[in-house]
C-alpha cells in the first residue's frame, strides 16, 4: 500500500512538472508571437519615417507644386522606392483626396485604404491584407503577403499638408525573426526538457529504488537473507495455518528444530566465511532432502527449523529424521580443509504431543534442549517428562528470584584439616537453600540455574558478604574460603567487591581464600587475569577448585597467582581402587611441592584415604571423615571450645556426597 501511495505521489509529481513546462512553453510562444509583432511594427514606422524624410526634402510647400513635383520625379520616386523596402505608397491631401498614387489605389478600393487616415497620426496596420487582395509591387507588380502599411501625415511652414500611406515589405525582417524565435524556441524547448526531463528522470528513478527497496524489505520481513529460507516470523505462521489445514486431513505434522554443536568453534577457528558456508552447506542439504509439502526456516544463527507433513507414525519420522541428520552432517570442504561437524536435533508431532504452535514449538525446544544437555550429536522427541522438569525448572528460577529477598539461603561450613598438626585451618562456606515448600534444594540443581540467569551475582555477593562478616568474629588465624562464579568475573568488578567486603567486615585478607573453578580459567581474559592478581594484591588468597576434572589444568598453574590447589573429590575417592588415579594423585602433590602451592584433597571420607594422603606429603583435607558441614552458629560454638580436631570414628558404611 505504502508502494502504490508513494507512486501516485510520483506520478502526481511528474504530471505537475510536466504542466508546467508546457506552460512555461506556451507562455514564451506567445511572448514570442508578440515581441515579432511589436518588432515589426517598429520596424516598419522606422523605414517609412527614413523614406519620407528622403521624400519630403523634395517637395515644396504648395500642394499643386508638390502634385508637379510627383509627376516630375517619377523616377525619383521609382528611385526611392527600390532603394528603401516601401513597395506602394499613395499620398492624400489634406481633405483626404487622393494626390498621387504609386501603385496601391490601383489594387485596392480607395475606400478601404482610406480608413487608415481617421486622423493625422502615423498608424500602423498588418491586418488589411486579412481584408484584401494580395498587394504588389508599383515596379515589378509581384505579390507581397508579408507587410505593414503606416499612414503618415506631413506638414509645411503652414500646417497640414496631408498624408501618405506607405507599405513596407518585412517578408525579410519576418523570416529572419521568425528564424530567431524558432531558434529561441528550440533553445527553450531543450532547457525546458532539461529542467523538466531530468527531474521526471530522477523522480522515476527514486520510484524504481524506493520500489525495490520496498521489496527488498518484505523479502527480508519473511526471509533470512544469508540463506534465502524462510524466517522466524514466517515459519510460525505457516506453522499456525498449517495445523489449522491439518486438522482436516490424515497423518501426523512434525515440528524439527536443528542446531549446530559448537557453530562457534568453527567460526573462532576457521573464521566467519567458514561458518557460513556450512549454514550454506546445510541449506542445500535441507532443500534436497524436504518433500514440497514441507517446510524450512532459519530461525537463528546456528539453528534451523522443519515442519513435516504426512508423517504416517513417530516410527517413520524417526528413520526420516535419522536420515536428514546423516546427509546433514556430512564432512566438507573449505579452503581446502576438512570441516566436521555434530547435529542436535529436537522434535515434536501434533496432534498427540500438542496441537497449537506455540506448545509444538516448546516442545521441540525441550527436546533440542536434552540432546544437548546430554552431549549433543543427538536426537530426540519430546517426552512429557521433559514438560515436567521445565516447568520444574521455570518455577525454581522464579522462587530463587525470591529467596535471596526472603532470607531463604544459608551458609554452612565445613572445616578443613591440616594433617600434620591435625587442626583445623580454615572453613569453607557453602551456601544452602531453604525453600518453604520443597525444603532444602540441592546446589547442584540451584546454582547452575543461577549461574546461567545470572542471578549468581546477587547470590555471590550476599555469599562472600555473610562469609566475610561470620569469619570476622572466629579467631585468628582461622580462614575462610568461598566459592565465586566465573559469571561474578565476567559481569561484575570482583575486586572492588572483595575490597569492600572486608573493609565492612573488617577481616583481615590474609584470612580470606577465594576459589575459582578451571571453567574461569579455559574462557579467560586479559580482564580475568587482571582481576585475580588484583585480588592477590589485596591479599586474599586464590584457590582452583576441583583441580584435574579439565583437560588442561597444568597449563594455568605457572600462569596465574594461585595459593592453593584442591584435588577433586572424584580422585580422593577412587585412588584406593585404581593405581592409575593415584598416580595422578602423587603427581598433583609433587607438582604443588615443586611450585611452593598448598595441596586440599576434598572428599576425604576413610581413614585409609587420610593415611595415604598424609603419606603422600598432602597438607590439607576436606571431607566427611573430618566433619559434614554445619550452620554457622553451631561452627562458632564449636570454634570457641577447641581447633584441636580428631578424624571421626567409622559408624558403618558412609555415604558420598559432594562439599558443594
Amino acid at each position: 500500500m505504502s508502494r502504490i501511495m508513494s507512486l501516485k505521489c510520483d506520478l502526481m509529481t511528474i504530471m505537475g512538472l510536466v504542466m508546467l513546462g508546457f506552460c512555461v512553453l506556451g507562455l514564451g510562444m506567445l511572448s514570442a508571437a508578440s515581441v515579432k509583432e511589436n518588432q515589426l511594427m517598429h520596424d516598419g514606422e522606422a523605414e517609412v519615417k527614413r523614406w519620407a524624410s528622403e521624400l519630403t526634402k523634395n517637395l515644396h510647400t504648395n500642394p499643386e507644386a508638390a502634385r508637379s513635383t510627383f509627376f516630375n520625379h517619377r523616377f525619383f520616386l521609382k528611385k526611392s522606392s527600390t532603394s528603401s523596402r516601401v513597395f506602394a505608397f499613395d499620398v492624400f491631401d489634406k481633405n483626404g483626396k487622393l494626390f498621387h498614387s504609386a501603385g496601391l489605389a490601383n489594387w485596392h478600393p480607395l475606400e478601404t485604404i482610406s480608413n487608415l487616415l481617421n486622423s493625422p497620426v502615423t498608424r500602423y496596420h498588418r491586418g488589411l491584407r486579412q481584408n484584401t487582395a494580395q498587394l504588389h509591387s508599383f515596379e515589378k507588380n509581384t505579390p507581397t503577403t508579408n507587410y505593414a502599411s503606416v499612414a503618415m501625415p506631413f506638414y509645411s511652414a503652414d500646417g497640414y499638408l496631408g498624408s501618405i500611406i506607405a507599405f513596407v515589405d518585412q517578408g525579410e525582417q519576418a523570416s529572419y525573426l521568425t528564424k530567431s524565435f524558432k531558434i529561441i524556441a528550440g533553445v527553450t524547448g531543450l532547457l525546458l526538457l532539461i529542467g523538466v526531463g531530468i527531474p521526471s528522470y530522477l523522480v522515476l528513478v527514486r520510484t524504481k529504488e524506493n520500489g525495490k527497496a520496498e521489496e527488498r524489505i518484505r523479502y527480508l520481513s519473511v526471509h533470512d537473507e544469508m540463506t534465502g529460507l524462510a524466517n522466524r516470523k514466517s515459519f510460525n505462521e505457516h506453522l499456525h495455518s498449517t495445523l489449522r489445514e491439518d486438522r482436516k486431513k490424515s497423518g501426523h505434522l512434525v515440528v524439527v528444530i536443528i542446531d549446530i554443536d559448537r557453530f562457534k568453534q568453527i567460526n573462532d577457528a576457521l573464521g566467519h566465511s567458514a561458518g557460513d558456508s556450512v549454514l550454506r552447506y546445510m541449506t542445500e542439504s535441507l532443500k534436497s532432502n524436504i518433500q514440497d509439502d514441507d517446510y524450512a526456516a532459519r530461525i537463528g544463527s546456528d539453528q534451523f527449523a522443519l515442519t513435516l507433513s504426512g508423517i504416517k507414525s513417530k516410527e517413520h519420522a524417526v528413520t526420516f529424521i535419522a536420515t536428514l541428520r546423516e546427509s546433514l552432517s556430512a564432512p566438507l570442504w573449505i579452503n581446502g580443509e576438512k570441516v566436521t561437524y555434530s547435529l542436535s536435533i529436537g522434535c515434536a508431532m501434533a496432534p498427540e504431543q500438542a496441537g497449537e504452535a506455540t506448545i509444538l514449538m516448546r516442545h521441540a525446544n525441550l527436546a533440542l534442549g536434552r540432546a544437548k544437555s546430554d552431549g549433543g550429536n543427538s536426537f530426540k522427541f519430546f517426552e512429557q517428562s521433559m514438560d515436567t522438569a521445565f516447568l520444574r525448572r521455570r518455577d525454581c528460577e522464579a522462587d530463587l528470584r525470591r529467596a535471596l529477598d526472603s532470607d531463604q539461603f544459608e551458609l554452612y561450613y565445613q572445616p578443613q584439616v591440616d594433617l600434620k598438626t591435625q587442626t583445623i585451618c580454615g572453613y569453607e562456606a557453602l551456601i544452602r537453600w531453604n525453600h518453604p515448600r520443597d525444603g532444602n534444594v540441592s546446589p547442584g540443581f540451584f546454582i547452575p540455574l543461577a549461574e546461567e540467569t545470572e542471578l549468581i551475582i546477587p547470590i555471590g555477593e550476599w555469599v562472600l558478604w555473610q562469609a566475610c562478616k561470620d569469619a570476622a568474629a572466629w579467631p585468628k588465624p582461622l580462614k575462610v574460603s568461598v566459592n565465586l562464579s566465573p559469571v561474578q568475573f565476567k559481569r561484575g568488578n570482583i575486586v572492588e567487591l572483595v575490597q569492600d567486603a572486608l573493609e565492612i567486615s573488617g577481616l583481615a585478607p590474609e584470612r580470606l581464600e577465594v576459589e575459582i573453578t578451571e571453567s574461569l580459567l579455559i574462557s579467560s581474559t586479559g580482564k580475568v587475569a587482571e582481576d585475580l592478581h588484583g585480588l592477590r594484591d589485596l591479599g586474599v588468597s586464590i584457590a582452583m577448585d576441583d583441580f584435574g576434572t579439565g583437560y588442561s589444568s597444568l597449563s594455568y598453574i605457572s600462569c596465574f597467582p594461585f595459593n592453593k590447589i584442591k584435588i577433586d573429590q572424584s580422585f580422593v575417592q577412587s585412588m584406593t581402587k585404581d593405581t592409575a588415579i593415584l598416580g595422578i594423585v602423587k603427581c598433583i602433590i609433587a607438582m604443588g611441592h615443586s611450585l611452593g602451592v598448598i595441596i586440599t584433597a576434598e572428599g576425604v571420607e576413610t581413614a585409609e584415604q587420610n593415611r595415604i594422603l598424609k603419606g603422600l606429603g598432602c597438607e590439607q583435607v576436606q571431607g566427611y571423615l573430618y566433619g559434614r558441614p554445619i550452620r554457622s552458629f553451631t561452627c562458632k560454638k564449636r570454634i570457641s571450645k577447641a581447633l584441636k580436631i580428631s578424624p571421626a570414628k567409622p559408624a558403618g558404611k558412609r555415604k558420598t556426597a559432594s562439599a558443594a
